[in-house]
């Protein structure tokens, strides 16, 4: 699953126009990745700043 780095992310908005099921949401507190996400990773690719990281899923789990 991708995670959106706060800190790091400049609100550009590429990730948003990006990703192809809307999985990522701004909220109040910056960008958030939703369980939508289904780990094309194209957000990673698009991001200007690097604020994308990819997590392994636990074991179980989607």
């Amino acid at each position: 699953m991708a995670i959106v780095t706060i800190g790091a992310c400049q609100g550009c908005g590429a990730c948003l126009l990006t990703c192809p099921v809307h999985a990522i949401r701004p909220t109040p507190g910056g960008l958030r990745v939703t369980d939508r996400c289904t780990g094309c990773l194209e957000c990673l690719e698009i991001c200007p700043v690097d604020a994308i990281r990819v997590e392994p899923e636990p074991r179980g789990e989607r």
